[in-house]
């Protein structure tokens, strides 16, 4: 077990392990290092330095933060991993983590967690990602609700982009959040279709609940 403060820069969690400075990223299915092996929670393993064309050195300049490390779902799945954003606290244990709450089960999309939330009862498949600031749901729904703003993102491969951006109230178990959700650019709102998502939920579910993913048995679990 090991437990590390988390730096929640711009929506984003960042943790540091010795020289590492890792962006913790459920939405990444492989994880992308400076170089070809990485030293993790006293782990040693084999990382890629380059996926599809991305570096930490790209990513770095689009976060607007040095990092060294995006670790990804082949990593993330080695361990039950607990989020505390309110303390500002992430724990990964190959053990089970003691934890007083309820117990949901989830899916997953080549290694990127999927969990069911409502939007006016309506039942709904999201990608959990860490990694997302922002949280994002197609115009043919969100074009029933009033803009709130605009806000500037960005994703591998498209780089920035500016979205119109709409408070929905959102459903989880028994709980109501409000969520601050964007549009993604059409390429990547086909990336959902393919996956047979519907959005994406980040930053503001971590915001919200106290949570542990255990991607390897497919569990959450949330107070």
């Amino acid at each position: 077990m090991k437990q590390f403060q988390i730096i929640l820069f711009k929506g984003h969690p960042i943790i540091k392990d010795g020289d590492n400075i890792i962006l913790i990223d459920t939405g990444a299915p492989s994880t992308i290092n400076a170089s070809d092996s990485l030293t993790f929670c006293e782990e040693n393993y084999n990382c890629s330095t380059n996926y599809m064309g991305l570096t930490v050195s790209k990513l770095s300049d689009l976060l607007g933060t040095e990092i060294t490390t995006l670790l990804g779902g082949d990593i993330l799945s080695e361990y039950q991993i607990m989020f505390d954003y309110k303390n500002e606290v992430v724990e990964f244990n190959k053990q089970e983590i003691a934890f007083d709450g309820s117990e949901t089960a989830i899916s997953n999309f080549m290694g990127i967690p999927v969990i069911e939330l409502f939007i006016d009862s309506r039942k709904l498949n999201f990608f959990l990602d860490t990694g997302a600031k922002l949280s994002y749901l197609s115009k043919s729904i969100t074009s029933n609700y009033e803009s709130v703003g605009t806000d500037e993102d960005f994703y591998p491969g498209v780089g920035n982009f500016v979205t119109e951006c709409f408070e929905i109230s959102t459903s989880f178990g028994d709980n109501n959040f409000l969520v601050k959700y964007g549009n993604l650019p059409p390429l990547l709102q086909m990336t959902l279709m393919m996956g047979g998502t519907d959005g994406i939920i980040g930053f503001d579910f971590f915001n919200n609940f106290k949570v542990v993913i255990d991607l390897k048995n497919n569990r959450l679990k949330y107070t």
